[in-house]
């Protein structure tokens, strides 16, 4: 190791010095004769200006700790190495240098290998390990990342702001508090503004969880999450397409901001105004039937708000003055409450007639009015009437296929149709309840099912209103 003397060399220089100290011993005697106060003078010099001449001729060592980096011919010389070399990573960085030994020097054997500037600038590199001096930007004490100076941090903050205000009425703050502070660093993990800015807005993740609705693909939920297949399945190891459930629930990680901005101003908006829905008796109307009377309008109004957003997203907003410019118009609704009929049942509604649900509703089908309600039923399924009534006629009428129809009095008619076949014949008088027949698929039919139409006065009504 460099600045250590090897045992050849140390016995040579003993070898040397014992000579020297007996040559100048027998000098001595011969000087001072028989006088012993210069003899003591001497004896006590010559040591001191041997050590001094032999330090004298020592080398310089640049010491870290307890490790000798390198040795120079002189002081002077190490000193000018080691500082141009700081001086030298100092203008490439534009950063202070700090180092976490400080280096010291100290006076080494001339038989140590002496490097020149070059030479020890390169152990220095390799044996330094250098930090810089830099600046932390802190959101509530705690480092989100940093830059080069005070002057990058400070621009870091005004770019953030400037982001989120909108206008010049906007005013604009930090949620978190924060701060610029010296830190020391490696220029690698040094950022630029752009770079400080993208990583403080988009670097944090804010975890949610979600549950699994019918036909969700993970491509699907990783889409509408704005993240990949990937990043999924890492925030759930467990999940796996071929065991996914309905209402399982998942933890999907959303990119969020590590510094949030809060933006607060005065907006004026134009606003509708809901109208208002008005309901009236009409008795010419059966029970169950709606007419529009007049058709609503929404009002309108300028609101003045006092807006709250955090990170370019509202989350309150607060009423400061407002002014109707328009009032809304109200809708005004006619509903019947006649009833079609004097029922025998006591509810006011016909007797379902099959045991099915609706499965095509009254109104436009494919074109053109459907003029009754389809229910489900399977083929040779019972058929009841509606109501008390007199069976008017049986037989096959076109699409309908065989069909029955009953009068119930009052203009009151109820049809069945698409029978498979009959049990009642015209004239025929038959009692609320009653079995007429049962389903089929006869006349213009995809399937087997039961059409049943309520015809009042000649006119189709919603038989859905009445059963």
């Amino acid at each position: 190791m460099q600045g250590v003397v090897t045992i050849s060399k140390s016995n040579e220089l003993k070898n040397r010095l014992v000579d020297y100290l007996k040559k100048l011993s027998t000098g001595m005697s011969q000087v001072t004769g028989s006088r012993p106060v210069l003899k003591i003078t001497l004896l006590v010099c010559i040591p001191v200006i041997a050590v001094l001449v032999f330090f004298s001729s020592a080398r310089c060592a640049v010491v870290m700790g307890d490790e000798v980096i390198a040795v120079a011919s002189t002081r002077e010389a190490a000193e000018t190495a080691v500082e141009e070399y700081f001086n030298h990573l100092e203008q490439v960085t534009g950063m202070p240098v700090k180092i976490d030994k400080d280096i010291k020097y100290r006076p080494s054997w001339r038989f140590s290998s002496v490097v020149d500037k070059g030479e020890m600038q390169k152990l220095l590199s390799s044996k330094i390990n250098v930090q810089y001096g830099a600046t932390g930007i802190f959101a509530d004490g705690k480092m989100v990342v940093a830059v080069k100076d005070q002057q990058t941090g400070q621009k870091v903050f005004d770019r953030l702001l400037d982001t989120y205000k909108g206008n010049s009425d906007t005013t604009v703050a930090f949620k978190q508090k924060v701060e610029l502070k010296h830190v020391e660093t490696n220029p690698t993990e040094l950022a630029d503004v752009d770079k400080a800015v993208e990583y403080i807005r988009f670097g944090g993740s804010e975890a949610r969880k979600y549950k699994i609705k019918e036909g969700d693909t993970l491509w699907d939920i990783a889409s509408a999450a704005h993240m990949d297949v990937e990043e999924l399945t890492r925030s759930n190891p467990d999940l796996k397409p071929e065991t996914m459930q309905i209402d399982q629930e998942i933890v999907i990680s959303q990119t969020s901001p590590l510094i949030d901005v809060i933006a607060t101003c005065t907006e004026t908006r134009q606003e509708e105004m809901a109208f208002r829905v008005q309901e009236k008796v009409d008795n010419s109307l059966y029970l169950g039937e709606k007419k529009l009377v007049q058709q609503g309008k929404p009002g309108q109004r300028e609101v003045v708000y006092n807006v709250t957003s955090k990170n370019g997203v509202e989350i309150s907003k607060k009423v400061v003055q407002a002014k109707v410019l328009q009032e809304p118009v109200p809708q005004i609704v006619a509903k019947g409450e006649k009833k079609l009929l004097a029922f025998r049942g006591g509810n006011s509604r016909l007797a379902y007639p099959t045991v099915g649900a609706i499965v095509s509703p009254f109104g436009k089908r494919w074109g053109r009015m459907h003029e009754g309600v389809d229910i489900a039923a399977s083929y040779g399924s019972p058929v009841v009437a509606a109501e008390a009534g007199t069976v008017m006629r049986v037989g096959t009428l076109g699409g309908y296929g065989l069909r029955i129809d009953i009068s119930h009095g009052g203009g009151v008619v109820t049809r069945y149709a698409h029978l498979s076949s009959t049990a009642v014949k015209a004239g025929q008088r038959v009692e609320r309840g009653q079995f007429v027949g049962r389903s089929g698929s006869s006349g213009n039919s995809t399937g087997p099912h039961l059409h049943f139409e309520v015809i009042v006065n000649g006119v189709h009504k919603n038989p859905s209103l009445f059963i």
